[in-house]
């Protein structure tokens, strides 16, 4: 599945090729990797998804949070973006 992903803080757009079957712990290290985003603490990074306004939890898949080809996901350090409800 083709993604936008922001690299969180500088703001920079990339097209990533992902798994939609990986599970989200296993998926961030790969993205991280090919987009050159390193962090002191690996679990600190979280995703989240801007088109759809929902984080993904570590068990979590691309399939079964309902992404879709084309979405746009932040990823950043710190653990995650939570949203107040």
């Amino acid at each position: 599945m083709e993604i936008f992903v922001c690299k969180g803080y500088s703001g920079q757009i990339y097209r990533v090729n992902v798994n939609e079957h990986m599970i989200i712990e296993e998926i961030i290290p790969v993205i991280a990797e090919s987009l050159g985003f390193y962090s002191s603490n690996e679990d600190r990074i979280g995703m989240y998804n801007l088109t759809r306004d929902w984080e993904y939890f570590p068990q979590d898949t691309l399939l079964s949070r309902g992404t879709f080809a084309g979405d746009l996901i932040i990823l950043a350090d710190g653990g995650g973006c939570h949203k107040n409800e």
